[in-house]
């Protein structure tokens, strides 16, 4: 069985912009819901990730529930 929807998310990465010197990177999703300190490969700079409305880490119990959802009484 492959990984759960959540689990796909959670791993998934993004691109975003340093907000020091705007050089692009890729953060995983899951260090946005851990809330972690990543270090801009350009200028250095340490970029607290914050996840100030809870959305990340609410967003992969979401997609899941909604495919369960979605799928019900097709798979017994």
């Amino acid at each position: 069985m492959g990984e759960s929807l959540a689990i796909q998310f959670l791993s998934a990465d993004l691109e975003t912009a340093c907000p020091a010197c705007g050089y692009l990177m890729w953060v995983r999703c899951s260090e946005i819901v851990a809330q972690t300190d990543v270090t801009c490969a350009c200028c250095y700079s340490q970029i607290q990730l914050v996840d100030k409305t809870g959305s990340a880490q609410n967003a992969g119990d979401v997609i899941q529930q909604q495919i369960t959802h979605a799928l019900k009484g097709l798979f017994k």
